[in-house]
């Protein structure tokens, strides 16, 4: 999967960061040269998502406003956070991704300039839907 990097596209860079599925935690970690719980505690936020009476923690890269986070890394995000913008902290002052090649799973699949998410329209409940399977059952606290 490929995503595009297109204006609209990269605009998600620089207001919400995508979400990541299981699998993205060991590949961007490797790309970073560090362990998977560093990269938890040092570039990720913990996002909680609630859906049928579960609850599950999705990780999320860390926003920053200017220089500052809106959230410490490896915290739960607290409910304002959803709605704050600010550029993910994997995008470099120059506008690079620092882990392009194994950027999070939303950032792959979702296309700003078609308003798409799997090449489907981009609705949030079936978004919000889709992480929610990928993280029911897995322990990440």
């Amino acid at each position: 999967m490929s995503g595009c990097s297109c204006k609209d596209c990269v605009s998600a860079c620089l207001n919400d960061p995508g979400r990541l599925i299981p699998s993205d935690l060991p590949k961007i970690a490797a790309k970073l040269k560090i362990s998977v719980s560093e990269l938890v505690d040092n570039y990720l936020v913990k996002k909680k998502y609630s859906h049928k009476n579960i609850t599950v923690i999705i990780p999320a890269p860390a926003k920053l406003k200017g220089k500052n986070l809106l959230c410490q890394p490896g915290k739960i995000a607290p409910d304002y956070y959803e709605k704050e913008k600010g550029r993910c902290i994997f995008l470099s002052e120059d506008g690079m991704c620092s882990v392009h090649d194994v950027k999070p799973y939303e950032c792959s699949a979702y296309m700003g300039c078609k308003n798409t998410f799997l090449g489907r329209p981009y609705k949030t409940k079936m978004v919000e839907d889709f992480f929610i399977s990928k993280w029911r059952g897995v322990m990440f606290s």
